[in-house]
């Protein structure tokens, strides 16, 4: 029997037994699983109660399956209805190239499609995922598939659990805050690390319902890597463990194609060499695995080194005029361009490897034209060059690895005489518009400040402004409010701010030498008149005040890196409270 629960005394693991509407539109439908996150979710959305089933959440899973010819004849249209919609989502010959060409595949994966969605309990959390976030539940089928269809290509004998844990394999995002998963721009590392948290959140889920050991690991260390850079356990994945490597790949490919809410998805070729960078350079995956998967999907990114059907071999040219599937290669033994003909009579064999110093020497001139734009002032171009070198990047790391780097190069070049100061202001200038058009789309994304007031000043003058402006802007990202004080004409004019905003926190940025003295009057006043104030200080010339008897009580930084390591004292302590 359904029963009526006010949202304070709703609990995990519970079951909706009535459609939640908002304003006429179907929140969530019956069936639903609560969740913490949805329980918050509800509170922000100001859901009073909801009626949930008063039985038992849900039944442990049971390895059972029902054969295609024992399945009820609407369940079987109905789900064969559904397979056919969600694969048109995600089948498309830009990613999966001719994988699926075959008739006989694609009645294989729609019979594998039918045999795990048989199954109650899967089925469950399917349809809770998909109600929670339908762009990650596509994503998990997508990844479903992709591996089902190379294991079967390669004649790899896999377990019915791998298998379960490739479609569950992001289960855990139902403990993700859907604004959080739904964000359409940049995240922060705050909200990256709530992302990280989905591999533990599922494997104890999958674990709490009975599901097999592999499916419950797969969940949880499809985020690991060989070099041990990944999460939650930072494992260096066994090179043997191919089962499992082979899906980590997958899934990157699956992120990197489809359609995502902070970005539109990236050409399949595009993909693999992002792949490829990652397993020649990165050593995330192995090479013999992704070279696998790139002779799978049979579209290959330039610079890949090929072997063709007729026995020759060369290396994919880039071409932006012809097609990924029938791409220009040359040939190494005669140094003639072909394209592979239309009729297939040459293909590619295999890949044989992979030149990565295009690769790097493109990245190598969009990061000089990038910082050529900044000197010149030429803000678009700029902006074009950030944002082809951000992709991916979280927001605090555009603003150590672009924005800060390109900084500390403009400064180096003025010390060593090869920028006039006033290219050097130029470039501070540019730096600070773009920040402003990034910060732009980044707050209207943000939640209101937790973290409380903090009054920021510029020791540098117009000089240490743009430096000033990325130091405000990581704060705000961070959780708190911010007051900039870019220039300070009278030391009361702290105190006095301090005291109207009742700040907490206070920052100074300070890298001119000549300022160090008032830098150590500055904070020695500060302390004095506001003992319980929390003091971060900024710059090169921080560390003069590393031998200070109040030091203690100060935050030092000299980079960006070191000073989002002493926000995050605070966001700790912050969260835990």
């Amino acid at each position: 029997m359904p029963k009526v629960i006010k949202l304070e005394n709703l609990k995990d693991g519970s079951i909706l037994a009535k459609d939640i509407y908002i304003n006429s539109s179907v929140l969530f439908r019956t069936g639903m699983l609560v969740t913490s996150e949805l329980i918050n979710y509800l509170h922000r959305k100001g859901v009073r109660s909801v009626s949930v089933f008063d039985a038992p959440a849900f039944a442990p899973f049971q390895s059972t399956f029902i054969p295609k010819a024992q399945l009820p004849e609407h369940q079987h249209k109905e789900l064969t209805a559904q397979f056919q919609n969600e694969m048109t989502q995600i089948a498309d010959e830009l990613r999966y190239g001719r994988i699926l060409h075959s008739e006989a595949s694609y009645q294989w994966v729609r019979e594998l499609y039918l045999k795990f969605y048989s199954n109650s309990t899967v089925r469950f959390l399917m349809d809770c995922l998909k109600q929670w976030d339908p762009v990650c539940y596509i994503h998990s089928l997508d990844v479903f598939v992709l591996t089902s269809l190379f294991f079967k290509h390669v004649n790899w004998k896999i377990s019915q659990a791998f298998m379960l844990g490739c479609l569950l394999h992001d289960i855990g995002k139902l403990y993700t805050p859907v604004e959080i998963l739904l964000k359409k721009g940049k995240l922060t590392q705050r909200e990256y690390q709530r992302i990280t948290e989905h591999t533990l959140n599922g494997y104890r889920l999958l674990k709490k319902m009975n599901f097999p050991e592999e499916t419950c690991c797969v969940a949880r260390s499809h985020h690991e890597r060989l070099n041990g850079s990944g999460y939650p356990d930072h494992l260096h994945v066994d090179i043997s463990d191919h089962h499992l490597i082979l899906m980590m790949i997958v899934d990157v490919y699956s992120a990197l194609t489809m359609n995502r809410s902070y970005r539109k998805p990236m050409l399949a070729t595009k993909a693999m060499q992002i792949l490829l960078v990652d397993s020649y350079t990165k050593h995330l995956f192995d090479q013999s695995m992704c070279h696998l998967f790139i002779n799978f999907i049979h579209m290959f990114p330039p610079a890949t080194k090929v072997v063709l059907t007729n026995g020759e071999s060369g290396i994919v040219l880039a071409d932006p005029t012809v097609s990924d599937i029938l791409p220009k290669i040359k040939l190494w033994k005669t140094g003639q361009v072909i394209q592979l003909p239309s009729d297939l009579s040459v293909t590619v064999k295999t890949i044989i490897g992979w030149d990565s110093r295009d690769f790097i020497e493109q990245q190598r001139q969009t990061w000089s034209a990038f910082v050529h734009y900044l000197i010149d002032g030429d803000h678009l171009k700029a902006l074009e060059c950030l944002d082809t070198m951000s992709d991916g990047m979280r927001i605090e790391e555009v603003f150590i690895k672009l924005f800060e780097h390109a900084m500390d190069e403009i400064a180096h070049m003025l010390t060593l005489n090869q920028l006039l100061k006033a290219q050097y202001m130029v470039a501070s200038s540019t730096v600070v518009r773009l920040i402003s058009w990034k910060m732009m789309d980044i707050t209207r994304q943000l939640r209101t400040p937790t973290m409380g007031e903090i009054v920021i000043v510029n020791l540098d003058s117009i000089q240490g402004l743009a430096r000033t402006k990325l130091m405000n802007d990581l704060f705000t990202i961070n959780g708190w409010k911010t007051e900039l004080l870019a220039e300070m004409e009278d030391i009361s004019m702290i105190s006095e701010i301090v005291k109207l905003k009742k700040a907490k926190f206070l920052a100074f940025y300070c890298a001119d030498k000549s300022q160090t003295p008032l830098l150590i009057q500055l904070t020695a006043k500060i302390h004095d008149e506001f003992p319980d104030l929390n003091i971060f200080v900024h710059g090169s010339q921080s560390g003069t005040l590393a031998n200070d008897r109040r030091a203690n009580r100060f935050r030092l930084s000299t980079n960006c890196s070191e000073l989002i390591r002493n926000m995050k004292h605070y966001v700790v302590s912050q969260v835990r409270t």
